[in-house]
């Protein structure tokens, strides 16, 4: 150990202090040694009582002995250690190079990350402008595309032949002059627009006079009536259409000219073909009833209710029954006449076969012109309109207005003359089938000639039955002899067919004109059946009369398939069962009046034991001897009076019935009066009951 460290250690005794408790060693660690207080040698060496400088001295000893080894170490390695220095100033000057290229490098890195970072916005600025060009070309392509046209096709819009070619330059055309009209505002500066503009004009205006020429040509070569209109339509002017719509669209002072002259060729076309088929029709007409076919007519040979001595055949064939003329509103399908083969069959048919065919004819015609109309003379933009519609409806209706006007007049010639009720009744059926069926083609245009047509029908059906009714009033009027025929009356054959006829018109449409005008009818029927029975004197005659009149009105409307559920099978039902109550009354009074008369007044009695038994005997007396007779007899007189089994055994039955139910109630009045009084007392038995009812038996299969 060096000397300064003896020096630091002199002075000091290091022996025990037993006054404080503290040894020199320790009190030296702790003021002269601060620092070293915590080291774990100091505190050993100070703690044990090692002597210091001996123990300096091991130390120093300790530390040459190293220093020695090292130095003997060092010799025995100098050799390596230059030929390692050599090396390492070897590495230190290539590492001094090595900085050098290291520095050159960074320094070219610098540069070409500069020359990247220019490249980069170059190649941004390069990839912009690219955008900005192709948005340019696209809008420059649409410009190019809407202007340009063709040579070939400018020169086929002045010279060529108008065909299909033609139809599509002129397709072509029209497209630059819609990008023109559309884009002239957003890019008027351009010179190609200001460059196109006015050539575009003269081409639409060679255009149209070349296309307004072709259409009235075409038009034109329709004023021929040998000319088929609806084969031209569909094989040129509808595969030509584009040109009408160009000149609607691109020329409207062209387009109104050629709307015009086919509104006045067609007008003229069709008017003529139904006015030429409307005369053909009417040479076909088989005529069905006339002034003199009412209900209420005069029988022949005597004087008319109308003032004339004319005899007039009775129930003429579908006069009043309908028959097979209800065959036409079931008809699937339907075709109108053709003249040319009726006219070789000469056949005849009703009006309203050729009322039929006539508007078969002019709504087919009209849904052909009416789809064309559409098509040709509206535009597809104003199809889309409410416009477009009025535009057609209004072309249809100057084209049809006379051809409509020839069925009104047609119809009219009709009803002027008619007095067939049932004919105008299928008629107006056909109309609404007819409206029907247009609907259904979507074809509005003759909402107004079908109103029409109605307006026209409805009052003359009305007028019809109202002169039937008249003429039965009248013949109601008209004052009838004491004796009368009992069978039902020619007028009562007519209004039951009549009446069946129109009910079997009406089904599926429950008019209320219908139903009120056939009430009004019945009863004035009713009125007219009860005025001749009253007028007779043979109260008989007048019931059978009256059966066999409800019994005929009843049969012909059972035949024609209605039942009670109708009113006027319930009313007339109604009319028998009274009509028949009444005449078994009158067969009972007739026959067994004796035993009705003394049944009603010994009912009257409060008491019956003031009920005469000589009157019962009397009764008894006389029915047990002339019953059997007398039920015979009316089954006779049943039998000459009514031919019809169905009646003649209900009216028998109803007789016999009330035959029952009298002598039942006489039976009844015995009983109490004498059976229950202390025996017959020499009063006269009668039949049993069921004796009666057993003979009744025996006459139920006799019609």
């Amino acid at each position: 150990m060096p000397d300064d460290a003896e020096i630091v250690f002199e002075g000091f005794d290091t022996t025990n202090d037993p006054e404080d408790g503290h040894t020199d060693s320790a009190y030296i660690a702790e003021q002269l040694l601060p620092d070293t207080a915590n080291d774990e040698l100091v505190k050993h060496v100070l703690t044990k009582g090692v002597d210091l400088q001996q123990y300096v001295r091991e130390i120093e000893q300790e530390l040459q002995t190293l220093e020695d080894e090292q130095l003997s170490s060092y010799e025995e390695h100098e050799g390596a250690l230059l030929e390692l220095n050599t090396e390492i100033g070897s590495c230190d000057e290539v590492l001094a190079e090595m900085e050098k290229l290291l520095v050159n490098f960074k320094s070219s890195l610098g540069t070409i990350n500069n020359e990247i970072q220019t490249l980069q916005s170059d190649s941004l600025s390069m990839s912009q402008r690219l955008k900005n060009r192709v948005v340019a070309e696209k809008q420059l392509s649409k410009i190019i595309q809407g202007v340009v046209l063709a040579p070939d096709a400018v020169k086929t819009i002045c010279d060529g032949e108008v065909n299909e070619k033609y139809l599509e330059c002129l397709i072509e055309v029209n497209k630059k002059i819609a990008y023109m009209r559309v884009h002239s505002k957003q890019h008027h500066k351009l010179r190609a627009f200001q460059e196109v503009q006015p050539e575009l004009d003269r081409l639409r205006l060679k255009a149209s006079s070349r296309v307004r020429e072709f259409l009235l040509e075409k038009i034109n070569s329709l004023r021929s009536l040998s000319t088929n209109a609806h084969i031209l339509q569909s094989s040129v002017f509808l595969k030509y259409r584009f040109f009408n719509h160009f000149l609607i669209e691109r020329h409207p002072e062209a387009a109104v000219e050629v709307r015009d002259t086919y509104i006045h060729i067609m007008r003229q076309y069709y008017v003529e073909h139904f006015e030429t088929y409307q005369h053909g029709l009417i040479r076909l007409e088989r005529v069905v009833a006339d002034k003199s076919d009412a209900i209420g007519m005069e029988e022949p040979n005597k004087l008319s209710l109308f003032g004339s001595t004319k005899t007039v055949a009775r129930d003429k064939a579908y006069v009043f029954n309908l028959g097979a003329r209800a065959a036409i509103l079931d008809t699937e399908n339907p075709r109108a006449i053709v003249l040319s083969i009726a006219s070789e069959t000469n056949d005849k048919w009703p009006f309203e076969e050729l009322f039929r065919s006539f508007n078969l004819a002019l709504a087919d015609n009209a849904t052909a012109e009416y789809e064309f109309i559409i098509q040709f003379f509206v535009s597809p933009k104003a199809r889309q309109k409410i416009t477009g519609s009025d535009m057609a409806r209004m072309v249809f209706g100057h084209i049809f207005e006379p051809s409509i006007h020839v069925g009104e007049q047609f119809l009219k010639a009709y009803l002027e003359s008619t007095y067939d009720a049932l004919g105008v009744l299928l008629c107006i059926r056909v109309m609404a089938q007819l409206a029907s069926e247009l609907q259904r083609r979507q074809v509005p245009a003759l909402d107004l000639y079908v109103n029409s047509m109605n307006m026209l029908l409805w009052p003359r059906f009305q007028a019809i039955l109202d002169s039937h009714i008249e003429s039965v009033k009248r013949l109601a009027s008209l004052r009838t002899k004491a004796k009368i025929d009992t069978q039902p009356p020619a007028t009562v054959r007519r209004y039951a067919e009549l009446a069946s006829s129109l009910l079997r018109l009406n089904i599926g449409y429950n008019t209320h004109v219908v139903a009120l005008s056939l009430a009004r009818l019945r009863a004035e029927v009713q009125a007219y059946l009860a005025h001749v029975a009253e007028g007779s004197s043979d109260k008989h005659a007048a019931l059978v009369f009256l059966i066999n009149s409800h019994d005929l009105i009843l049969t012909v409307l059972f035949e024609n398939g209605f039942t009670e559920r109708e009113e006027e099978v319930s009313s007339w039902k109604q009319e028998l069962s009274t009509t028949v109550l009444e005449f078994a009354e009158l067969q009972l009074e007739a026959h067994f009046g004796y035993l009705k008369q003394f049944v009603v007044e010994a009912e009257q009695q409060s008491d019956i034991g003031q009920i005469s038994t000589d009157g019962l005997s009397h009764v008894a007396s006389m029915f047990n001897k002339e019953w059997r007779a007398e039920i015979s007899a009316i089954n006779s007189a049943i039998l000459q009076s009514f031919s019809n089994f169905r009646t003649g055994t209900e009216i028998l039955h109803a007789v016999l019935g009330q035959l029952i139910v009298y002598y039942t109630r006489f039976h009844s009045l015995f009983d109490k009066r004498v059976a229950r009084r202390g025996g017959a007392g020499g009063v006269c038995q009668p039949v049993g009951v069921q004796n009666v009812m057993v003979e009744i038996k025996k006459y139920r299969n006799n019609f």
